[in-house]
């Protein structure tokens, strides 16, 4: 199953180090692959963005969001997990919502 995430959600606001333990505990336990949706354009500024900051080794794939892959997905809204950043103060839940698709 793929866990797809809101390219915007990997920036600011967002913590990259909370984006980025996201996708190790998702990697790691429950997804097989990791994807990124980008709007049209912004695929190679995300991917740049991800690997500066050493986010990347747990994506599997950006994807366009035209593109309408199926899975768990996580956005600003009409997902599985309604979040408007990835931070300290909601990195807990979005982990044990993970979690519970495991079981």
């Amino acid at each position: 199953m793929n866990l797809i995430i809101e390219a915007s959600l990997s920036e600011p606001p967002s913590s990259i180090s909370c984006f980025r333990d996201v996708t190790l505990f998702a990697k790691s336990f429950v997804f097989n692959d990791i994807l990124l949706e980008c709007q049209k354009g912004t695929r190679s500024n995300y991917w740049h963005w991800l690997k500066n900051h050493g986010a990347h080794d747990f994506i599997s794939e950006l994807v366009l969001s035209e593109e309408k892959e199926s899975g768990f997905k996580i956005a600003s809204r009409n997902a599985n997990i309604n979040v408007d950043k990835i931070y300290y103060d909601n990195v807990s839940f979005i982990v044990s919502s993970i979690n519970k698709i495991k079981q």
